[in-house]
């Protein structure tokens, strides 16, 4: 247990689902230049034919997207082959002036799927994203500044979390 990519926004919190969901969209959100949107992955079989995580990426710095876009290519991850990130345009600029340009996560559902396996899925990139980061190599080649990203310390998030879910504050 150590430091861990976490950023903690209420658009996440409100959401009552799966704790690996949380913390897979905490560790989006703590990226650079990334601003977790919304999901389906509370209710992921609600018309929409499969997992979506939208995401709104600053144009100032692309950093995060390519930090997430290697984390998620199959060379990298197991299941590299069933996700992909789908660009979207909206009408309306973000609030910090950034065109409307949106960032879809997209993972079809196929035939046996069930919530435990997209679960496992989320688990897995989540632990893929921490290799990433913790792989100093990989960070110097790139001139990606750790000191960008939002850490937390795990152990005492998960204690506060357990402390709120009992009513104590």
């Amino acid at each position: 247990m150590g430091l861990i990519l976490r950023k903690e926004t209420a658009d996440i919190t409100r959401y009552k689902m799966n704790p690996e969901y949380k913390n897979l969209l905490m560790a989006f959100q703590a990226l650079p230049g990334i601003h977790f949107i919304g999901t389906n992955l509370d209710k992921p079989k609600s018309g929409w034919n499969g997992v979506l995580i939208f995401l709104h990426i600053e144009e100032c710095t692309q950093e995060g997207l390519f930090f997430l876009t290697r984390c998620m290519d199959r060379r990298y991850w197991e299941h590299g082959n069933k996700w992909r990130i789908e660009l979207e345009v909206g009408d309306n600029e973000h609030l910090n002036g950034d065109r409307p340009i949106n960032y879809n996560l997209f993972r079809a559902l196929q035939e046996g799927d069930n919530e435990q396996i997209i679960i496992d899925e989320c688990k897995s990139l989540f632990d893929n994203m921490m290799d990433h980061f913790n792989h100093d190599n990989f960070m110097t080649h790139f001139n990606m500044n750790k000191e960008e990203y939002h850490l937390v310390d795990e152990v005492a998030f998960d204690r506060r979390v357990k402390l709120e879910n009992l009513g104590i504050s």
